[in-house]
């Protein structure tokens, strides 16, 4: 049965962590997904008894951690695994591990990984070959972690290295792990290619995650479900026909202040309503 989380992102903006995991949990969600990037769960701002009474608050909430949303993407141009300078590489590839790290302190199944994207003087080749460099090492520390690395692709900058499903799944033939998996985001998907059937096909046998947010399929925005184009009942019928049981993560946010509480509520409802729809 496939299960719904909500990722603390949506509370960014607004609100610390331990209020943003109270508020998805009196929502009624089953589990939540944690971002990991200021003001939230940064490896780096938390010691160790701070982590565990993290680990403490969600079991008091009855809540399964399902994953981690690290920074990357426009929400950290500094975190870049093909960045010309090799301290930036260096310390991207670091603060992944860390994220390995904690998701094992913390009982946490999977991260998400972005590639980060290639700048101006850069080749696109040298880029990925960096990048590639940098995700056999993680893949490596990952495994020993026993942690999904959740392969996400995405549109930044004007050579992405993992923009599209194939692109993720020619680099999960080339890391050959295990670990290595897919996640799905409809928000990315919706913009840049929104035949959302064909690709779950495709990368069924690896897919581990949904991040579900809308939008027009012009615009990157992660609104509530069912308020943009989406089509999220072709969705959820080709995700039972692969089989697929695992978590549809909601992922709303914005990055100017907005009623959060009602976003997650009202995505909720919508894509429950969905699921009981579609048999």
């Amino acid at each position: 049965m496939i299960k719904l989380s909500c990722c603390t992102l949506a509370y960014i903006v607004s609100t610390p962590l331990n209020e943003a995991i109270k508020r998805i949990a009196n929502t009624g969600y089953e589990g939540v997904d944690i971002y990991t990037g200021p003001p939230h769960l940064y490896p780096a701002h938390y010691s160790t008894e701070e982590r565990k009474a993290v680990k403490k608050l969600i079991e008091k909430f009855n809540l399964k951690l399902t994953g981690f949303a690290v920074v990357g993407g426009i929400l950290g141009l500094g975190i870049n695994f093909s960045h010309p300078n090799k301290k930036v590489r260096d310390e991207t590839l670091q603060y992944y591990k860390d994220n390995v790290e904690l998701a094992s302190e913390l009982g946490c199944p999977l991260i998400n990984v972005l590639t980060g994207h290639v700048l101006y003087g850069t080749s696109r080749e040298q880029g990925r070959k960096w990048t590639m460099d940098n995700f056999e090492e993680l893949v490596a520390f990952a495994e020993k972690k026993n942690v999904i690395l959740g392969l996400h692709p995405q549109y930044i900058g004007d050579s992405p290295l993992m923009l599209t499903i194939d692109d993720a799944l020619q680099m999960i033939k080339e890391l050959d792990s295990k670990v290595v998996k897919i996640i799905f985001d409809t928000a990315q998907q919706n913009i840049t290619y929104p035949n959302f059937s064909d690709d779950i096909r495709k990368a069924a046998r690896y897919l581990s995650y949904i991040h579900a947010a809308d939008n027009d399929g012009i615009h990157w925005t992660h609104l509530a479900l069912g308020k943009g184009t989406v089509n999220w009942e072709g969705l959820v019928r080709v995700l039972k026909e692969v089989n697929y049981d695992g978590c549809i993560c909601v992922q709303t946010w914005s990055s100017s202040p907005i009623d959060a509480d009602s976003m997650i509520r009202e995505s909720k409802e919508y894509i429950e309503g969905i699921l009981k729809k579609v048999r």
